[in-house]
């Protein structure tokens, strides 16, 4: 079979979403589901006094006005910075309406629930909050107001610049920016009286359900967190917001369902943004271009509670060579919500400050940017001083200025024109983090020769749904269409529950909804490098043996330790002819079966595809 890694395929969720068929977080309606609108504060620095609910409790449809002595116990999350199953982070750690102290405007101080969303948001209009004001600190010129922290250093970087003959000191602002993806922020909470379903915009599922878990009062494997399709998050859907609390334990007060929906507005107040960042930026070099000292020297701002701190050193260590180098860091705690991470976190604004000072030290010198930047390569990582695992700026850089002509660029300003226009030509180099981390996967083999993935991560547009079905045809030896079938026009039986992104605490309860029962199977974990026994309905009691596959042998994968050969299995050993065409039959009586069903009216809903 020819690989289908490396090829061009079809996303296998590409039909949903040009259909208008992909169920976003805000797309789940539930039996008995009220609406919430959060209140939120119209100050930034000061302390409630009262909150008037009296007119908001007696309007058409509304359910309840929750505040602090109403909400029910909400905890604080311990935070677990370490990549894996026991992660937790979030960056606004304080509770929502844990306390009468406003910090930043546009902080929930209350949540109307309604049975419709207008009445929902007519309430919250109706709740008159009275405050105790003070002038909040929005100053957009930062002073470290927490001790400066050394990032990195080597060498003198003080005595060697002052001692250089070239020179560059500039400081670089770089005003907040908010993500606002097309997806607002959502989540829908269920309650049962012992576990938690939470629909959710998430970047990190189990993340989420291991905060959620903490804040609620209740053990992990009582929290699901199911995140099917992302409209985008560009990292502010990375971490919980206080929206998903609120709908939880609205949903626990209320023994109903509970969907909350940040409006636009909100998502410039209460889900975080990247933040004002201030770098001063020294470089010195020598006459031919090569690197002296560099210091970088930042402070962004962040909330008045969370100390969030935007890595902008995190390249700069190892960008180029220089022998004598100080990165430092510090706060500066303004009225504002908690920043979070924002499209490349950290390396991209600190990059664009380095580098243009790069291009401030190029022009000082009468040297061609690309040839700067050429002088200064580093053999080895010079701040860990350790060899690059892989390093290509080198090539990069050449190869693009020989690709894009960059020798008949005119460094004087304005000087280079076209079609009436003034062009400008420019570069830069920039790094990115690599990382790998602990994995987890779920793989049911069934008898009729497809297969399902499950895995607690979800896909944010880029592809992981297509990549989980790539690999797993790759790997057993299936064709693309078998590890991820269509059933009617929902996606396939191989990553329906994968669409699912489910928790650890999920992938206990399989739920096959998009199959008839008679083609549900009983499901087995699969390691990367063994087949287990597994029975089939057609397969005698005790027939399967360690290194078995319920497959027909025409369709074994070969495996890394050799368990499960192509055609050698001891319970599968009729010729390929014959396996191949009892495949045949049985994924024709399949796809008639299902396409009957499908087209019986009613069917849909009860099959769980919805």
């Amino acid at each position: 079979m020819m690989s289908v890694i490396g090829k061009e395929q079809p996303r296998v969720d590409g039909p949903l979403k040009v259909s208008g068929k992909a169920m976003y977080t805000s797309d789940h309606h539930f039996p008995g589901m009220v609406y919430a609108v959060p209140v939120c504060s119209t100050i930034a620095n000061g302390e409630i006094q009262t909150i008037d609910t009296s007119v908001a409790e007696n309007m058409p449809g509304v359910r309840a006005i929750f505040q602090r002595r109403n909400i029910g116990k909400l905890f604080r999350a311990e935070v677990n910075h370490e990549f894996g199953a026991d992660m937790s982070r979030l960056d606004e750690r304080r509770p929502p309406l844990e306390d009468d102290v406003v910090r930043y405007s546009g902080q929930y101080v209350a949540l109307a629930v309604a049975d419709t969303f207008a009445q929902a948001m007519a309430a919250a209009d109706a709740v008159k909050v009275t405050y105790r004001e003070h002038k909040p600190n929005v100053d957009e010129r930062l002073v470290p107001e927490t001790s400066q922290k050394v990032e990195s250093e080597r060498g003198d970087a003080g005595k060697a610049f002052t001692e250089a003959g070239i020179q560059v000191d500039q400081t670089y602002d770089l005003p907040p920016e908010t993500h606002n993806p097309i997806e607002l922020h959502a989540s829908v909470a269920l309650w049962d009286g012992s576990t938690f379903t939470l629909y959710e915009t998430s970047q990190g599922v189990v993340n989420h359900r291991n905060v959620l878990a903490q804040m609620l009062g209740v053990p992990k494997e009582n929290v699901r967190v199911i995140t099917k399709f992302l409209g985008s998050g560009f990292g502010g859907k990375l971490w919980p917001w206080t929206q998903s609390a609120l709908a939880a334990a609205a949903a626990r007060q209320l023994g109903r369902p509970v969907k909350l929906v940040v409006s636009r507005r909100m998502m410039f107040q209460s889900v975080g943004h990247r933040p004002r960042i201030q770098q001063r930026i020294r470089l010195s070099a020598t006459r031919d271009g090569k690197l002296t000292s560099l210091r970088q020297d930042w402070v962004n701002h962040t909330s008045i509670l969370d100390d969030y701190k935007e890595n902008c050193g995190e390249a700069t260590a190892h960008m180029y060579s220089v022998p004598n180098l100080r990165i430092t860091s510090a706060l500066a705690r303004r009225n504002v919500g908690t920043p979070t991470p924002m499209r490349g976190p950290g390396a991209v604004p600190g990059l664009w400050a380095t580098e243009s000072a790069m291009d401030e030290l190029a022009l000082k010198l009468g040297m061609d940017p690309v040839e700067l930047r050429l002088a200064n390569e580093p053999r080895i990582d010079e701040g860990l001083k350790i060899p690059f695992s892989s390093r290509h700026l080198k090539e990069c850089l050449s190869t693009g200025a020989e690709r894009f002509g960059w020798s008949r660029r005119n460094p004087r300003v304005g000087s280079m024109k076209r079609d009436g226009l003034t062009l400008g030509w420019g570069m830069a180099g920039c790094s990115w983090q690599a990382f790998r981390f602990a994995c987890a996967a779920n793989v049911e083999l069934r008898a009729d020769g497809t297969a399902r993935v499950s895995c607690a991560t979800q896909d944010i547009g880029t592809g992981t749904y297509t990549i989980l079905a790539q690999l797993a045809a790759e790997k057993l030896g299936l064709p693309l269409g078998w590890a991820c079938r269509s059933t009617g026009s929902r996606l396939c039986s191989a990553t329906r529950n994968c669409l699912r992104a489910r928790s650890p605490v999920d992938r206990r309860r399989p739920r096959p909804w998009c199959l008839p029962s008679w083609r549900r199977r009983e499901r087995r974990s699969i390691p990367c490098s063994h087949w287990l026994p597994m029975r089939t309905s057609n397969t005698p009691r005790g027939a399967c043996t360690p290194g078995a596959s319920p497959l027909p042998a025409a369709l074994h994968s070969r495996t890394s330790c050799g368990c499960a050969r192509f055609g050698r299995c001891p319970v599968w050993a009729a010729p390929r002819a014959a396996a191949r065409s009892e495949l045949r039959s049985r994924r024709s009586r399949a796809t008639r079966s299902a396409r009957t069903s499908w087209r019986s009216p009613g069917n849909r809903r009860s099959r769980g595809c919805a």
